[in-house]
């Protein structure tokens, strides 16, 4: 390449291109558009518009994985040369920050745009099924493309400021969330003084909030795809959805590379840190102290130096509670606070939502140090050997789930008379909702194996990874009942096959972690 500024760009393409896992991607998303297909076909005679019905959730499939792509395969641009100590080689390259940022990131910005496009030619069957137009279509990609042209400069832009992987997912994580699901409600939040009678109308703080929740509003990918996805769609391809996030992925692009050379301007260490150790003397010291370790060592050392100790709990503790205080005390001129019953149903299921969340996390890095580290040769000659150890570590995981398992007991006995009430109606009606619990719970032990598996074959993004394959997985299943069977004998064979499946990754895990450490 003659021009010094694009030949990391174009060596960055050419092997993106060659690899494996490129034509994988291809494969698994043409795959989904050929289930989804199929599963529209089969529904054809029930359903109104078909093609416009398969749109959607072509759509809506496309719309997540860009979500899981902006917290694992672009936030890892940077962040992952900075933990691999290989930054300051590409700066000896004599390479200005603008030519890394386009070889590290632009060129995975190219990819993900040329990965969605390779579906395009599948997606244009929905027209022969009636209900959608080639309009409604193009405007959904564009949607789509200057979403990813947004989500990769953000998590550019999280790359550049962490130091390491784990921090650049989770910033754009939080950014994500706050754009999508906090903003929004700033008008709720600008309208709130006024309801309570501190501020009066017209006044500059309920207009400022106002505006920002419908920016917000109007620049959402998922706002714009309802209205293109609705019956006789007719408006522009280029709005203020498209334009918006297109303004927003250069400005974030610019900032990138106005701070790089403050933030990657310097090769530093990359040690894992002990997220559970303070450093603050007296009784605060004392309290959230690691003190002398366990009889179990390996999960002392897990509870208190990966997944944070007691002090990450107490921080949980507080961050989980305080929601649900403010919801128990919340005025009677905004209709009060609700009923202990509908009280404790909600905080059952967000509970035990941020329990499975945690431990999906939890088992995506269950073993990264170790992995990162190259220390998995080391604890394969300890006494009790590679399973004990893999035991070992699991058990210093679960007292990190105190501060949600705690919510969610307490929220127990609210509900305790609903819980009789629900099962004495499955036991006198029939086994379907017990196959029903069944099956999800044999479903989550084979998510958490699938992610503890692949979290030993890639780097990172390996619970986004796991979360694509479970899905896949899950519209197989669902087209194997629907076919197959058409009554409960379905869910026998659904579990056993999830059961024979957890069992198959649990034993291939530890040959996985005896490989790895051979290999070392």
């Amino acid at each position: 390449m003659s021009s010094p500024l694009l030949a990391l760009f174009v060596r960055s393409l050419r092997e993106d291109s060659r690899l494996k896992f490129t034509y994988f991607a291809r494969a698994g998303l043409v795959s989904v558009i050929l289930l989804f297909l199929f599963m529209t076909q089969s529904n054809v005679g029930w359903t109104n518009a078909p093609g416009l019905r398969f749109f959607e959730t072509v759509i809506s499939v496309d719309l997540v994985f860009v979500l899981l792509a902006g917290v694992s395969y672009f936030s890892s641009a940077i962040s992952e040369e900075k933990e691999e100590m290989t930054l300051g080689l590409l700066r000896m390259t004599n390479l200005d920050p603008l030519s890394i940022l386009l070889g590290k990131s632009t060129s995975r910005l190219c990819t993900a745009v040329l990965l969605f496009a390779a579906q395009l030619p599948f997606t244009l069957l929905a027209v022969t099924l009636g209900g959608v137009s080639l309009h409604q279509i193009f405007a959904a990609y564009l949607a789509i493309g200057a979403f990813i042209v947004f989500i990769s400069n953000l998590a550019l832009l999280a790359s550049v400021l962490s130091r390491r992987a784990s921090g650049s997912a989770v910033l754009t994580g939080v950014s994500l969330l706050f754009f999508f699901i906090v903003v929004p409600f700033a008008a709720w939040l600008g309208k709130l003084p006024l309801w309570l009678g501190i501020l009066k109308e017209g006044n500059a703080w309920t207009v400022t909030m106002i505006g920002i929740a419908e920016f917000a509003t109007e620049a959402s990918p998922f706002v714009r795809a309802g209205k293109i996805l609705s019956t006789g769609f007719v408006g522009d391809l280029f709005t203020f959805q498209v334009w918006s996030n297109l303004a927003m992925g250069l400005v974030l692009f610019l900032g990138s590379w106005a701070l790089f050379e403050k933030f990657c301007g310097e090769q530093k260490e990359s040690a894992p840190t002990r997220a559970g150790v303070t450093s603050s003397p007296g009784r605060r010291r004392a309290l959230f102290s690691p003190g002398r370790p366990w009889k179990r060592a390996l999960a002392w050392k897990d509870f208190y130096f990966t997944t944070g100790g007691k002090l990450w709990i107490f921080i949980k503790l507080l961050v989980y509670g305080t929601p649900l205080l403010v919801i128990r005390c919340w005025p009677h001129q905004l209709g009060g606070p609700p009923r202990w019953r509908d009280f404790g149903v909600g905080t059952f299921w967000i509970m035990l939502g941020f329990i499975c969340i945690e431990l999906a996390f939890a088992a995506a890095t269950i073993f990264r140090n170790e992995h990162q580290g190259q220390t998995l040769s080391s604890l394969a000659m300890l006494p009790q050997g590679l399973r004990r150890v893999a035991y070992e570590k699991l058990l210093g995981v679960l007292p990190a789930l105190f501060a949600a398992g705690a919510y969610f007991a307490l929220s127990i006995p609210l509900i305790a008379r609903l819980i009789l009430d629900t099962f004495g109606q499955m036991n006198s009606n029939d086994a379907a909702g017990w196959m029903f619990m069944t099956f999800f719970l044999t479903q989550t032990v084979l998510f958490l194996h699938l992610v503890v598996a692949l979290s030993l074959y890639v780097k990172r993004g390996a619970l986004p990874l796991a979360i694509g394959v479970h899905f896949l997985l899950g519209l197989l299943m669902s087209v194997v009942e629907s076919v197959l069977f058409r009554d409960v004998a379905g869910f026998y064979v659904l579990i056993f096959l999830s059961v024979g499946a957890s069992a198959f990754l649990h034993l291939h895990i530890i040959q996985r972690l005896e490989t790895l450490a051979a290999e070392e």
